[in-house]
């Protein structure tokens, strides 16, 4: 294989997801890939790289984390839970 200079490696960071994408000085990137913010329950910030197949899954738990909270959050009312 050739020698390849100035190349920019995209791979994801989900633990065992093999999708990396080398991309050179003249290239772009594909539009699959999204950087993400997460908030632990410690208020740390973590961002990670996401692969597209990755990144709808994380959707889907996002929003599954979403309407968990937001069901936690109205659930007492009058100081008593419902």
């Amino acid at each position: 294989m050739p020698k390849t200079t100035n190349i920019t490696q995209y791979e994801c960071d989900r633990d065992g997801c093999p999708v990396k994408e080398y991309v050179g000085p003249s290239e772009t990137a594909s539009p699959d890939w999204h950087i993400i913010k997460r908030i632990n329950r410690n208020n740390e910030e973590k961002s990670m790289l996401l692969c597209g197949a990755d990144y709808k899954e994380y959707l889907q738990l996002a929003e599954n984390q979403d309407k968990d909270f937001d069901l936690w959050k109205t659930e007492l009312v009058d100081g008593k839970k419902e």
